[in-house]
């Protein structure tokens, strides 16, 4: 029997999103900004009427475009050539991090015209938080750490802007279920006594997404990026679904939090009772994968 790592709570997700403070580190939706982290779990651990226990209650995805893209974008909003983000002001940095906010809710409502439902659906239908973040870090997997030449934590150079997205399996209505695991299009099923369409296209979502960043910036693809969009396998590498991230969450979360400042984190405690609730989870994710790793 297959039990989905997200057949629970979100909580572990997005206490993992938020492990980093500062410029553009709120959760946004479809309509908003500066979403805090407990009303993300509330309004994804909420919204799964008619879901089984074991049945997945939400998706990450995640959108990564390639340094030459990001340069791309930089230059677009800002007029600069960059090569890391520190080149930039705080301000310069913000607008760029608002106009991938912008992009990555045109992907979405990529994601949902998908699903291929008689009713097109948009991303108003859908319930879905994402979250900027600007930095990578080496992890076990990296040659870096292999060869000794980098601990797991440490910043990975260049410019790795990217952003996570957590969506609801089910739309706002909570009648509607949307998995973008499932493959087939055209096949049809009863839900709630009426007859609706399922499936969904990844190729179309991924290779859309592409070309929707194409024709917003005006950008220009390589000879290799054509290849892939032309072929619509270029999504791989810009656009992913991951369902099984919980599981490397738990794998990585250990190395991520050592990275983290205590300083940072005692003066976010004092701040605000959110920040209170925070810390809490965080703590307790930590002693369950303490006992985990005593157990291997």
């Amino acid at each position: 029997m297959h039990i989905s790592q997200n057949a629970g709570s979100c909580v572990k997700l997005v206490d993992y999103l938020s492990k980093e403070e500062g410029l553009g580190k709120t959760f946004f939706s479809h309509t908003a900004d500066d979403i805090s982290p407990i009303d993300v779990i509330e309004k994804i651990d909420n919204n799964k009427r008619t879901l089984k226990k074991n049945q997945d209650k939400f998706y990450m995805l995640s959108y990564s475009p390639s340094q030459r893209e990001i340069q791309h974008l930089v230059k677009h909003v800002t007029g600069k050539k960059i090569t890391e983000f520190s080149e930039l002001t705080e301000s310069e940095k913000q607008q760029v991090f608002d106009e991938f906010k912008n992009y990555v809710r045109d992907c979405m409502n990529v994601y949902a015209k998908n699903f291929n439902r008689e009713k097109e659906l948009t991303g108003d239908d859908l319930v879905y938080f994402g979250r900027i973040e600007e930095d990578r870090h080496y992890t076990h997997l990296d040659k870096e750490y292999e060869q000794g030449l980098k601990r797991p934590g440490d910043l990975k150079p260049g410019l790795n802007m990217h952003a996570h997205v957590i969506v609801s399996r089910m739309d706002v209505s909570q009648t509607i279920a949307l998995s973008p695991l499932t493959n087939s299009k055209g096949n049809t099923n009863v839900l709630n006594g009426k007859e609706v369409k399922n499936g969904f296209s990844r190729e179309g979502w991924q290779a859309q997404s592409h070309q929707c960043w194409c024709e917003k910036y005006r950008y220009i693809p390589t000879p290799d990026e054509y290849f892939y969009m032309r072929d619509k396998a270029f999504g791989s590498f810009k656009a992913k679904i991951q369902n099984k991230i919980l599981q490397e969450i738990m794998e990585g979360m250990k190395e991520e939090q050592q990275a983290t400042s205590t300083v940072k984190k005692i003066t976010s405690l004092a701040r605000s009772p959110k920040n209170l609730m925070k810390s809490y989870l965080r703590k307790t994710i930590r002693n369950i994968l303490s006992q985990r790793e005593n157990e291997l």
